[in-house]
């Protein structure tokens, strides 16, 4: 029952949902089974943009029946009737997806930001069991039944769009829905079996809830071109609402970059005969049956603005009708990157960066478990204090223009100990080296060879020396600090080769206090 005019705004959802069938033969995986989901998320939005019209131009017609019954209320009362159609279909559709899914474990719980009810299905690969429910009973019952509804539905629909009763519908309007409803062939009542194990009998559930909400699109949406081919009909030469209004209707608010941002704007219950031009930019947009077509390619991401007015042209001059819409353009979810690897390091301050695709750095809001999370000049800094296996969870959220919250993202990592620095004799490690190499250092050194931080350091704090000579007695000497003790230096001043100097027990602090046991520096003088 898909409108004629708006295939073309739908082509690309139906091709996606034939490529995902095809797929399907070759393997039910985590992704096309996502990909159906985020396809049923997407019609539900039509649905909801399409009803939001539809009442706009009931309410519309409502108040012009007041002030010209005669005229305009066999119109109104006509489009009541196709509401009321269009809405019975779309409850018993809404009832036979709700009997597939409470044969399951139903959805999943929903995350912050969801929509009870819209969440993914926890059985959602299931095959079975819609092909028993709709086809192993007797007649296949269940199959020819909504076969039949479909039927009758759009027949009901059609014959509300005939003339009598004070009602006239220009034959032209008649024929193009006509031509996009003629679905007897793909619906026909001695083959229904066909269509329905088509799209029903070899797709998991995910596939049949998403189909199944489609055929409430495509009602939706047929349901939408009859009561605005009545609203039309009224009053063919000249516009006679003494009410009028600029509508936007958007496809979607965000867009993925690279994709199409399609609109419709549309003046609520024009005469689509009319050439009132639609002005956006300084310049007319396409016109489809008074609607003026806006669309868009962004190339990066962030949130646009465009706006324009439509041109009312009457006998006493043009008068202009403004709107403003806006959309944004996305790539994915919260990005969030230590600077540092994939680690917190303790008592450190560690860099991280946090962005939202199309969000202001102010509007975002960032927690972390086991440890504390701030802002900083150039992003953030994250300090852990002390190990846990269980990691540390970084959480973003983003405020919502209504003030709400939305959660847009969270990343795990592992909290590790600053590494253990190596102990230098100055610039010396252990090993052989010449007595006046020796002399010319004046510290004992704590050093983090290829740390990923930068600016880490490490101070000596205490030492024990030793100097062994090969022939005669070991003397000692205990430094404070990092200082090479003049007593230190005279043992060496009077080393021969062979002789060893040995420094042990060397003790170091580093970032918030911590204190490290360096291994011993062992020296043959040379």
């Amino acid at each position: 029952m898909a409108g004629g005019k708006l295939s073309a705004r739908q082509k690309m959802i139906n091709m996606m949902y034939l490529v995902l069938t095809a797929l399907l033969a070759l393997n039910v995986s985590k992704e096309i089974l996502k990909a159906f989901h985020l396809m049923e998320v997407s019609f539900n939005k039509a649905n909801a943009n399409v009803d939001k019209k539809n009442v706009s131009i009931l309410k519309a017609l409502a108040e012009q029946a007041k002030n010209r019954p005669e005229e305009v209320q066999p119109y109104y009362e006509r489009a009541l009737k196709v509401k009321e159609a269009s809405g019975e279909f779309v409850k018993y559709i809404e009832e036979l997806k709700k009997a597939l899914i409470e044969r399951t474990e139903g959805r999943k719980e929903p995350k912050e930001g969801e929509e009870v009810g819209q969440t993914e299905l926890t059985e959602a690969d299931n095959i079975e069991l819609h092909a028993n429910y709709l086809f192993k009973n007797p007649d296949d019952k269940k199959a020819k039944e909504l076969t039949d509804k479909v039927n009758s539905t759009r027949d009901k629909l059609l014959g509300l769009l005939k003339d009598g009763g004070g009602v006239k519908i220009d034959a032209s309007d008649k024929a193009k829905i006509e031509a996009y409803t003629n679905l007897k062939t793909a619906y026909d009542k001695t083959n229904y079996s066909g269509w329905a194990e088509m799209y029903f009998e070899h797709s998991p559930l995910a596939g049949v809830i998403t189909m199944l909400t489609k055929i409430q699109n495509d009602c939706r949406n047929t349901e939408a071109d009859i009561i605005e081919v009545l609203a039309k009909n009224i009053d063919k030469d000249k516009i006679t609402f003494d009410r009028l209004e600029a509508k936007v209707i958007p496809n979607s608010t965000a867009v993925q970059v690279g994709s199409e941002y399609r609109a419709e704007v549309i003046l609520v219950a024009s005469n689509t005969k009319s050439d009132n031009p639609v002005i956006v930019g300084g310049r007319a947009l396409p016109m489809e049956e008074g609607k003026g077509i806006y669309t868009a390619r962004p190339s990066n991401q962030g949130v646009f603005s465009w706006s324009g007015s439509i041109e009312v042209k009457s006998p006493t001059g043009t008068k202009s009708y403004p709107f403003k819409q806006e959309y944004q353009a996305f790539e994915g979810g919260a990005t969030i990157s230590a600077d540092a690897m994939n680690v917190l390091y303790i008592a450190l301050d560690n860099p991280v960066s946090i962005s939202v695709s199309g969000y202001s750095p102010n509007d975002i809001i960032a927690t972390m478990s086991n440890g504390s999370l701030s802002r900083a000049k150039t992003g953030w800094v994250a300090k852990v204090t002390a190990p846990n296996p269980a990691g540390a969870v970084i959480s973003v959220s983003v405020k919502m223009p209504d003030g709400s919250t939305r959660k847009m993202g969270e990343k795990k990592y592992r909290i590790k100990s600053v590494p253990k620095p190596e102990s230098m004799f100055g610039t010396l490690e252990s090993g052989p080296a010449p007595a006046a190499a020796l002399l010319a250092q004046n510290t004992i050194r704590a050093v983090l060879p290829n740390f990923v931080f930068e600016g880490v350091t490490f101070t000596v704090t205490s030492y024990n020396a030793l100097y062994v000579p090969k022939r005669g007695n070991a003397e000692a000497v205990a430094g404070s600090g990092a200082a090479v003790t003049a007593q230190l230096k005279s043992f060496i001043t009077r080393a021969k080769k062979g002789d060893k100097v040995l420094v042990d027990d060397i003790q170091a602090v580093g970032p918030g206090g911590i204190k490290k046991r360096l291994a011993p520096i062992a020296i043959t003088i040379q």
